[in-house]
């Protein structure tokens, strides 16, 4: 399974899971935080409500996949990663 379907279908058991939905908001929060961008700068970069940002933070809602990556490209962090907590050498070490 390549890294984009294991991103995709981590995004899909995260709908489910309240602790993936919990961790995947955890990760974005911290990495808006440390970059200084608000829920409504975030808003506003993706074009969706600030309610839309606040509660992909709270781990309420899951945001798409096309928001994690350009939330991912703009701040320069890994999607996968954002998406879920695992980077390329932790990935390229799993069987």
């Amino acid at each position: 399974m390549g890294r984009h379907s294991q991103t995709i279908g981590h995004l899909e058991r995260s709908h489910e899971d309240n602790a993936l939905r919990r961790a995947m908001a955890a990760r974005l929060d911290r990495t808006l935080q440390r970059a200084g961008v608000s829920s409504a700068k975030a808003a506003n970069m993706l074009d969706v409500s600030e309610a839309d940002v606040q509660f992909w933070r709270r781990g309420i809602t899951v945001p798409p996949l096309r928001a994690f990556n350009r939330l991912a490209a703009t701040l320069d962090v890994d999607v996968h990663w954002l998406c879920t907590g695992q980077s390329q050498s932790t990935h390229a070490s799993a069987p």
